[in-house]
């Protein structure tokens, strides 16, 4: 393996799934390993008693040889999880770590707001509809995608007691713990490139103004979901930043 095809390991948001990337995968037609886990808590992955950026690091860097040169690039939460891979702790960095949407402040009332939000019971469904309608909404896709679309399948389940997404509700407290983004992303041995939706409704420009990796690049009228929304300019903006072109 050479850097010029280095593993490419695409990491999802809160919510979603691997599956997420799918658009993206065909797009980019990368002739290299690909890697599009479903982080813990999502997905096809089992639960855990608790969630931090760095657990999934860990869950992430256990699928790449020691010697593996890779790249990341991740969406949202999985952005997040790409820069604990960059800051070395979890065996070899990445060459280079894309970052799409990454919610980079979390007022006060918004933290308050997380614990209860994990406390709340998984949702039932009568029918796969309405657990898939629920997951979109989790995963910010709703109103991107039908839901009939692939990316819903892993997204969704049926049991014993009818359909329900397969996220852990403790999943949202990720971020509970982690230091601020403007001090995670200084020092970090690999380059990290930003990036945002025009659109996106939880990320601004006016966020990035004191992170160390400076002004986001910004997809014109996508919003938060751009890798879905526009797979071949997401690509081709990723690509030409972690020289892969």
């Amino acid at each position: 393996m050479t850097s010029t095809h280095p593993t490419l390991i695409l990491l999802h948001g809160l919510g979603a799934t691997g599956q997420v990337w799918d658009p993206l995968v065909e797009a980019a037609a990368w002739s290299g390993r690909i890697l599009s886990p479903d982080l813990p808590g999502h997905g096809s992955s089992s639960w855990a008693d608790t969630y931090s950026f760095g657990s999934m690091a860990t869950e992430v860097a256990a699928c790449l040889e020691s010697d593996e040169e890779y790249v990341v690039l991740g969406h949202s939460m999985g952005g997040a999880v790409g820069g604990a891979l960059a800051s070395g702790f979890f065996g070899r960095p990445p060459l280079a770590v894309g970052m799409v949407g990454v919610k980079l402040i979390w007022t006060e009332e918004e933290l308050v707001k997380l614990p209860e939000v994990a406390a709340k019971p998984v949702r039932i469904f009568e029918s796969r509809n309405g657990a898939a309608e629920w997951f979109l909404k989790l995963s910010g896709l709703f109103g991107v995608v039908e839901i009939t679309s692939s990316i819903v399948e892993r997204g969704i389940r049926e049991t014993s007691e009818g359909w329900q997404v397969c996220q852990d509700p403790k999943s949202v407290l990720v971020v509970e713990g982690s230091a601020p983004f403007a001090e995670v992303l200084g020092g970090l041995l690999a380059p990290v490139f930003m990036s945002m939706g025009e659109n996106d409704p939880l990320v601004s420009l006016e966020d990035h103004a004191d992170m160390p990796t400076g002004v986001p690049h910004v997809f014109e009228s996508l919003g938060h979901n751009a890798m879905v929304e526009d797979p071949s300019v997401v690509w081709d903006w990723f690509a030409r930043v972690a020289g892969l072109t």
